[in-house]
């Protein structure tokens, strides 16, 4: 029997070089500017970006409690290039299950401008790509005005 592979893709284009884009999305300054998942606020990056390195990112909610805590490991660094990590996410409201995901990040180079391509699989059923895929566009739309 074979299983159906449930993922989600989206894509962004920008009107900045890929190396800012690639730049924007690893730097602990940058990150914090535009990525605010769910109004939650982006207060610790612990990352190193390498094959095998690890990834810690810490949120606070509005009442500045913990509230978002996305832990992972790179398993492919291409700079400029591509991204592939793990994506575990545990989220402290109710309700709300811990996952684990695979991201795979693209960044295409288009003269001066660029593209993102992000594809998260491991989804458990069809609805909860829903709410994952409402909130990487509004990340990706967030990171565009961010980086104008």
């Amino acid at each position: 029997m074979q299983t159906e592979t449930l993922e989600l893709n989206v894509e962004h284009n920008f009107n900045v070089p890929v190396a800012k884009l690639y730049s924007a999305w690893i730097s602990e300054e940058d990150l914090k500017q535009w990525w605010k998942p769910s109004g939650n606020e982006l207060v610790n990056v612990d990352q190193e970006v390498k094959e095998g390195g690890n990834i810690k990112y810490e949120f606070v909610g509005k009442d500045e409690q913990p509230s978002l805590l996305i832990t992972g490991k790179y398993s492919e660094v291409k700079e400029n290039e591509k991204l592939v990590y793990s994506w575990n996410w545990d989220v402290s409201t109710d309700g709300v299950q811990k996952s684990d995901h695979k991201l795979t990040i693209a960044f295409l180079a288009d003269g001066d401008n660029s593209k993102i391509q992000v594809t998260q699989d491991n989804f458990k059923d069809s609805e909860s790509i829903t709410p994952h895929q409402e909130g990487w566009e509004k990340a990706l739309d967030s990171l565009g005005q961010y980086l104008g």
